[in-house]
């Protein structure tokens, strides 16, 4: 069993925030106190989140059953047919079985018990007599208020989109029977998979056309964003079918399709899996397959490898309890269909004549390992769960070093009230009048960093939005110009990220000239904190997906009607989406510089004022220490304590943190 990288992040900042809380909670801090509100937020993903994974794939490409090897349970899915939901799934950790199904009319079902997964799938698995219906494109017109009339209208762009005939009588019968009522539009799972994925969230995602590209509700799954600015989906996988030459233009053109379709943001975390990589198409050109991703889409994945899905299921549940040397013995597990037994066997003796060839004996061992290097699972989830660790140890170094400054902050300070409380070195007296003159310092603080960052030199930083819409311009698909637009949104944010983190430090550096008493109020603001705080005063989120909604949310006159819409001219419409899309752009644009500028000042205000209130605080705890000349040994014994509890507490973070492979000086 793999180490599971995520899970033991979370235990280790569940202690160490514990650990925080404590120090804070004896040394007499209020919970808001230092860097508090920071930690907490950051520390959040790890104690209530999960790392999540979201599979995205063809409906061909063995969605389904790659998601089932994944977490161990065969049948956790639906497999054997295209499509089962045209909703999304989320699957996590539970300690008993649990599944709960919304509906296109909001309406809710809950099942629990051991046979959720038979119970599921009675509610999304398409029954057989449809299958040849391309059920998520129809469930979703269906969704936004069309009847049969208007579906079998649009029925040649269906056509073209999924690359199926559509039978009249079929879709009549499937459309009068089905309402928004029937329809499951997200399923939640929660199951006692293997422990190893504990804290994992996996998505199983609408599958994609044979034609038609990644969906719009997809799109918006993966563009969510966290508190932080990073995304909600932590990895992707793109499954494609091994057996797959993708010498076809066709098959080259549809994969480059996809793949364009994912913004920078995601091709950081795109793993691009082939499956099925047991049969002889794959194994015997692997290296050939391999390559050929590689060098033609290299620089749009984070990692491209193999897996099979079945085989892993097959070695999960009997590969150290089944004869593989006599397997055409062994009678068909209950759970396993005719055909998935007969592939297993087959791939046996495929792997017992590799093995021949090779010279190497055949028994137990070397089967089993050979099995295992075609499955390839294993080394799949490592390089995922090193992802994991990779992405995740990011945030948590950021967490120690706030935890850290604190331990450092409050111990110095506390030595200081010793300091001041035994007359050793600046009297109590002169400590008030430097919080005084602090007042007075601070306006001075505000200009001068009003000086170094003004709105003009900031408004510069975006210029460069009006030459991508330019190219934007030039773009020749709906796929290029909305993926163009959420890269130009995403580059956007990260220049706003960089400006806060300017006026941060910006602030700092001028802080960092006080001396004395008010140095110890400075180092308290939470400046992650207040830029949030600046941000819920000043704007709302903008749209970096313009000109669509997800069908199940809102009302059928409230639907673009785009993507079913008759289509007259495609290079008329590729138009009116451009330029529909620009307009909103555009407005987005202007409506962010206008927040933008709200958010500086508010920022600047929130620092003030958060300031102000915490040189009134220290000055009514410099008064309070005047009281405590009088009782000098019970006030050292108890601020010793403090102290030393605050010590324990920063060595073990500083021996956590090594462990980890960074330093804190």
């Amino acid at each position: 069993m793999m180490d599971n990288e995520f899970a033991k992040l979370s235990s280790t900042v569940k202690t160490l925030v514990e650990d925080y809380r404590d120090v804070m909670k004896f040394c007499g801090i209020p919970k808001t106190g230092w860097h508090s509100k920071t930690i907490e937020r950051k520390a959040k993903p790890f104690l209530q989140g999960y790392f999540t994974l979201a599979v995205v794939g063809k409906v061909s490409s063995g969605k389904s059953t790659f998601i089932n090897a994944l977490l161990g349970c065969k049948d956790l899915l639906p497999t054997g047919h295209d499509q089962t939901t045209s909703g999304i799934t989320y699957i996590e950790y539970g300690d008993t079985p649990e599944a709960t199904i919304e509906f296109g009319d909001h309406h809710k079902q809950i099942i629990k018990g051991d046979d959720i997964v038979g119970q599921v799938k009675k509610y999304v698995s398409i029954p057989d007599e449809y299958h040849e219906l391309p059920i998520n494109n129809i469930d979703d017109m269906i969704l936004g208020g069309f009847d049969f009339a208007k579906i079998w209208a649009a029925r040649k762009q269906l056509e073209e989109e999924t690359n199926t005939r559509i039978q009249e009588k079929l879709l009549k019968a499937y459309v009068q029977g089905r309402g928004k009522k029937d329809i499951a539009v997200k399923v939640e799972i929660k199951y006692p998979f293997n422990d190893e994925l504990k804290g994992w969230r996996v998505i199983d995602t609408p599958g994609i056309g044979a034609i038609g590209g990644i969906e719009e509700k997809t799109k918006q799954l993966l563009a969510e964003e966290q508190e932080d600015g990073s995304r909600k989906v932590d990895a992707i996988i793109f499954l494609q079918d091994g057996e797959q030459t993708l010498d076809y233009t066709e098959d080259r053109a549809f994969v480059n399709r996809q793949l364009e379709s994912f913004t920078i943001s995601d091709r950081e975390r795109l793993f691009f899996v082939l499956t099925h990589s047991a049969d002889d198409k794959f194994k015997s050109h692997k290296d050939e397959k391999l390559n050929t991703i590689t060098s033609n889409y290299g620089d749009k994945i984070h990692l491209v490898t193999y897996a099979d899905s079945l085989l892993y299921l097959f070695l999960s549940e009997f590969g150290n309890d089944v004869d593989l040397e006599y397997i055409s013995k062994e009678p068909k597990p209950v759970s396993w269909t005719r055909e998935e037994w007969r592939a297993i066997k087959l791939i046996i003796d495929d792997a017992r004549y590799d093995l021949e060839d090779k010279g190497e004996s055949v028994n137990q061992e070397t089967l089993l390992r050979r099995l295992n290097e075609i499955a390839h699972f294993d080394d799949l989830k490592k390089e995922i769960n090193q992802f994991a660790r990779e992405e995740k140890t990011k945030v948590f170094h950021d967490l120690v070093l706030l935890i850290a400054g604190d331990y450092d902050g409050i111990v110095c300070q506390l030595n200081d009230d010793k300091d001041k409380v035994n007359g050793k070195f600046s009297s109590i007296e002169k400590a008030l009048a430097e919080i005084t003159s602090a007042r007075t310092k601070l306006n001075q603080i505000i200009q001068d960093v009003d000086e170094k960052i003004r709105m003009d030199s900031i408004n510069k930083k975006f210029d460069f939005i009006e030459d991508c819409f330019e190219s934007i311009e030039r773009l020749s698909s709906e796929v290029l110009i909305r993926t163009a637009i959420t890269n130009l949104f995403d580059e956007v944010q990260k220049i706003e990220r960089s400006i806060f983190d300017d006026l941060k430090e910006q602030f700092k550096g001028m802080s960092d000239s006080f001396q004395g008493s008010s140095s110890y109020v400075f180092s308290q603001i939470d400046y992650d904190y207040l830029e949030r705080q600046a941000e819920q005063y000043s704007k709302e989120k903008y749209i970096i997906e313009p000109g669509r909604t997800i069908t199940h949310t809102c009302d059928p006159d409230e639907r673009i009607p785009a993507k079913y819409g008759t289509r007259i001219n495609k290079e008329q419409k590729l138009r009116n989406f451009k330029a529909l899309a620009l307009k909103r752009a555009r407005a987005q644009k202007d409506l962010f510089k206008t927040q933008l500028e709200e958010k500086v000042t508010n920022f600047r205000k929130e620092i003030t004022d958060d300031l102000d209130s915490k040189l009134k605080d220290q000055k009514a705890h410099y008064q309070s220490l005047i009281e405590q000349r009088d009782h000098t040994e019970a006030f050292n014994k108890d601020t010793d304590e403090k102290i030393e509890c605050s010590h324990r507490a920063a060595k073990k973070l500083l021996k956590t943190a090594d462990e980890y492979g960074f330093k804190y000086q």
